[in-house]
């Protein structure tokens, strides 16, 4: 009887020290991640492409530049009353930039601007 109850009590002890080993690098772990300064994070926050000018395409792929043209985007409406700052797919752009995105297709998108997709702000 003494075997079964030590094997339970070894098997207890291991797994105690297992949990106490797995929660310390845990805690280390955590303690070792810097986190960013506020600065970095609105830089890394920027949208591919989105370097001031709302017709900078660089870093966004030929797929999906080709959906932008597909969905027959344009830098500025024609459609009176109809432009991305009102559509329902429109992604507002970041605090202190000009451009926003679209959840059709990737790059920076001109709130002026408008697509054959426009879906108005329900």
């Amino acid at each position: 009887m003494e075997h079964i109850h030590s094997r339970r009590k070894f098997i207890h002890q291991c797994m105690s020290i297992g949990a106490v080993f797995l929660g310390g690098s845990i805690l280390l772990s955590a303690c070792g991640q810097k986190k960013a300064s506020p600065d970095k994070e609105k830089t890394d926050k920027k949208p591919a492409g989105n370097s001031g000018s709302c017709d900078d395409l660089t870093g966004v792929s030929p797929e999906e530049v080709k959906k932008r043209q597909t969905f027959g985007y344009v830098k500025e409406s024609t459609v009176p009353g109809s432009h991305c700052g009102n559509c329902g797919l429109f992604i507002p752009p970041a605090e202190g930039a000009s451009c926003g995105g679209c959840l059709l297709f990737k790059g920076p998108i001109d709130p002026a601007g408008y697509c054959t997709q426009y879906a108005p702000k329900t």
